[in-house]
């Protein structure tokens, strides 16, 4: 019996540093989003892409103090058909990427997908005019609902140039959370090029 417990043990500490390993750093400095376009990170980061099941390949995750406390999704350029995350079946479609979509549905788009990840009672507010490098954005605020109830707020900027879509956002908690991060994530989106 004891042996069974120490193989258990074992391949218990396996995972667990198989899933740390998942998690990898990106230092402060440029941040490639495709071909043409980047953003700046003035400070290291993680990024728990890796860990979080669903989202397409051209989504990097990053965050300071762990998925759940903080999470800045930097999209690398959405062609046409693509969405944040992939769909699961057939019968659950995510929202997509169209190259004709106006400020106001690129907003509904992210609002959409923000929803189709598991937010509850997604409203986005304060939409203003922004710059993603030389291309025209919009940058919006986001209230949300994990669904055990905990208060999300986020801030977000779309982007589409070149025919494809470029996208920051950010989730955190309302309390505390949100504010510490802001300045950070307000500097990589004001860093696009």
């Amino acid at each position: 019996m004891t042996v069974r417990w120490r193989a258990l043990g074992g391949a218990l500490a396996a995972l667990a540093l198989a899933g740390c390993a998942a998690i990898t750093p990106v230092p402060a400095g440029p941040l490639a989003l495709g071909d043409s376009h980047s953003v700046t990170l003035n400070r290291m980061w993680s990024d728990v892409s890796n860990v979080l099941p669903g989202k397409s390949a051209k989504v990097k995750v990053l965050s300071i103090d762990g998925p759940l406390l903080n999470r800045v999704y930097v999209v690398q350029g959405l062609a046409p058909g693509e969405g944040l995350l992939k769909a699961a079946t057939k019968e659950h479609p995510v929202p997509t990427f169209h190259a004709d979509m106006s400020a106001t549905e690129q907003v509904e788009f992210v609002a959409d997908s923000v929803t189709a990840a598991g937010y509850q009672r997604v409203e986005t507010s304060k939409l203003r005019p922004a710059k993603f490098g030389a291309a025209g954005a919009v940058r919006f605020d986001i209230a949300a609902k994990t669904a055990t109830g905990l208060e999300m707020q986020g801030t977000a900027e779309v982007a589409a140039t070149g025919g494809k879509l470029y996208l920051v956002l950010y989730l955190a908690p309302a309390e505390h959370y949100y504010a510490t991060t802001l300045p950070d994530v307000e500097a990589i989106m004001n860093s696009a090029t």
